[in-house]
């Protein structure tokens, strides 16, 4: 489980919102309604500011500042949430080693 604030980049007048992800079935409806009311959660467009992520997955940190999609955040969720001990060691490692490529 994870938490996301999200904002309006073009609007940040509008205010955050904290959406837990992946979001619960129960609290979806509710999730959509607080997006809305920011103008973003858009199904096909990347419109969610992320100011803030709160995650037990570090390398989720590089998504601070950045301009995603809520679906594909929300899917990214659910697949992190369903990884057993040996796919979360390789997804940080393969992260790991990715993001390590990228700094020199």
């Amino acid at each position: 489980m994870m938490e996301a604030v999200l904002s309006n980049a073009d609007h940040p007048e509008y205010g955050v919102v904290t959406i837990p992800f992946p979001i619960p079935r129960e609290q979806f409806d509710h999730c959509i309604e607080l997006v809305e009311a920011l103008e973003i959660g858009n199904a096909s467009a990347k419109d969610c500011n992320v100011d803030e992520i709160r995650s037990a997955w570090p390398v989720l940190n590089r998504l601070e500042g950045k301009v995603v999609n809520l679906d594909e955040l929300d899917y990214l969720a659910k697949r992190l949430d369903s990884f057993d001990i040996g796919e979360a060691a390789q997804f940080q490692a393969v992260s790991y080693t990715h993001l390590r490529a990228h700094e020199t």
